[in-house]
Order: C-alpha cells, then structure tokens, then sequence
C-alpha cells in the first residue's frame, strides 16, 4: 500500500492534504470496501462535527480544515491553508500555545488542551477551547498535529452576564462577593488592612421621575465610569442594585481610605443633575476575622447615617 498526502475531498470545499490511502495495492475486496467505508465515515464526521476540526503541520500551518472552523474562524478554507494558528492566535495566548506544543513535541503530554482567543477575519476577539494531540508516522516520528476548537463564546458570555451589572458593566452583587472573598483572603494572609465603601446616590429617584428613566440609565453609567477611574487595578467595584455601589479598597492606610470617599464624594457633587452621594465607610483591621457580610452590613449602617446627617457626606463607622 502506498500514502499519498493529497487525497480531495468530493466537491469543492476542501482539496487541502490529509494522511489517507488513495491507492490501494494487492487489496482483496473485503479489505477495500472495509477501506472505503472508514473514508466515508471519516469524512462525514469531519465535514458534520459540530467542532472546528485542523489538521496542522509541525511548522503550525493548517493543512486540512473543516467546515465548522471556517464559520469559528471567519475565514474560508482557502485563505486558512495559507496561514498557521500563530497568525489567528491572540497574541498574548501565543506564548502558553507555544509551550504547551513544545511540551507534546518532547513526550511530556500525550496531549493538551487550553482556553486561548483567535483574533476572526473580522478583526473581532473570540474565545475557543483548543485541544491538540499529535500524529505520528509508522516510524514514530512526528507527523501532523489534529487540533479540535470549540467556540466558547456563549459559554464566555453567559459566565460574564452571571456576575456582572448589564447597564454599567460593573460587577453585580454575585459577582462582587465572589471577588470580594479572594481580596479578603489575600488581606488575611498578607495582614492588610480593608475598607469597604457604600454608596447609594442622593437625588436619584428626582432625576429618574423628572427626566425619565433614559436620562437615569445615563448617570448610573456616567458614576460608574468615575468609580471605576478613581479605584485601583486591587480595587473592587460593583453595582448591587438600584442607585446603591459598593467598592472595596484594599491595603491603605487610614488617610488614604478617608480621601479616596471625600473625593468621591466631590465628584459626584460636582456630576450636576441634582445628584450627589452620601456614602458609608468601614474599615477593618483584622481581615482575618472580617467576612463580607458583617462589612457590608456596617457600611450600610454608615451609609444610611449619612443620609440621616443631610445626603452628600462620608460617613465612617467602626467594623464590629
């Protein structure tokens, strides 16, 4: 039996190389129809999968590749044969990629998997989990890789929804514990000090009725916006509801905790639209034995302290 690397397709979607017999040699029928029904049945899984299938040179250059990639990719088969998975891959998912192939390359791993990003032919940004395991020749010798991708981004977008605001993009309230426990954790260990922030917007509930609800979209956003600018990339932000925001501010001191509210606070008096904010501050020594709940419970109290002083104030509150 002799191999032959440029097998076709029937039609005219893919005519790209790929490992099959094309000639068979002193076959009796019983083998050659046994043949030919694992071609059929090859090729109807490969053209059907519900998964983007490649096979990929050692040089990562695609040499045959389904229909279902083309649609993940966004480019047709033709312009794929052309290029390798460097030239799809998200930069900054290339390096991981890399070694992870040097890895399968040396025996490490009878193969991988990863979540990593292609950069579409649209120039949009999609994530897929990619799986890779390697082909090799009957000599043993490393032949092509078979790479299968799954498209990830319902999945992505599904888990963003679930903890995060949809107006203002900011973290829910879900979303906002679930951070909030790993930046306590790390304050524990790390013997940090933590302060949470309470806002809730004072004339909210005016602009909303005067103006209409548009107009009170427009600032939840807008104060989202200056929240997020102020706070620290260590900073969590959230929106848990209504008018009312939560940032959680990790590893300052007292002076600094205490400007980062009055500042706030001047921000959105100076927001116009009859807004302002009245905001409650606790900060907790001992983060070991802080847990979020009891924190937000006494920034809330605070926060509704400052209301009870007049609105558009910083109230602080011990943690107990």
């Amino acid at each position: 039996m002799s191999r032959q690397s440029h097998r076709q397709f029937t039609g005219t979607f893919l005519r790209k190389p790929f490992l099959a017999s094309a000639q068979v040699v002193a076959l009796d029928d019983t083998a050659a129809s046994a043949l030919a029904l694992a071609q059929r049945r090859f090729e109807a899984t490969f053209l059907h999968a519900p998964v983007g299938i490649a096979h990929v040179g050692l040089d990562g250059r695609f040499l045959l590749v389904n229909p279902r990639f083309c649609e993940i990719s966004g480019y047709d088969a033709e312009t794929l044969i052309r290029t390798g998975f460097q030239q799809i891959t998200h930069p900054d998912d290339l390096n991981a990629d890399e070694a992870l192939l040097a890895r399968l390359n040396a025996g490490e791993l009878p193969r991988y998997a990863m979540e990593k990003r292609y950069i579409r032919a649209d120039g949009t940004i999609i994530w897929i989990n990619l799986t890779v395991a390697m082909v090799r020749d009957d000599d043993d010798r490393p032949e092509l890789y078979v790479a299968v991708i799954e498209d990830m981004s319902d999945l992505r977008q599904a888990s963003f929804e679930a903890v995060h605001d949809p107006l203002t993009g900011l973290l829910n309230r879900r979303g906002f514990a679930c951070r909030a426990k790993d930046v306590l954790a790390h304050a524990a260990h790390a013997r940090h000090c933590i302060s949470l922030l309470f806002l809730d917007l004072d004339g909210f509930k005016q602009l909303n009725d005067e103006q209409g609800h548009a107009a009170g979209d427009a600032c939840l956003v807008d104060i989202a916006q200056l929240l997020k600018a102020q706070a620290d990339a260590g900073d969590v932000v959230a929106r848990i509801g209504g008018d009312e925001f939560l940032v959680l501010l990790a590893d300052r001191d007292a002076q600094a905790i205490q400007a980062f509210g009055e500042e706030a606070r001047l921000a959105l008096a100076a927001y116009g639209m009859g807004i302002s904010g009245s905001f409650g501050l606790v900060t907790a020594d001992a983060p070991d034995l802080a847990d979020l709940d009891r924190l937000i419970a006494c920034a809330d109290d605070a926060m509704r302290a400052a209301k009870r002083a007049g609105k558009n104030q910083v109230c602080a509150a011990a943690f107990i």
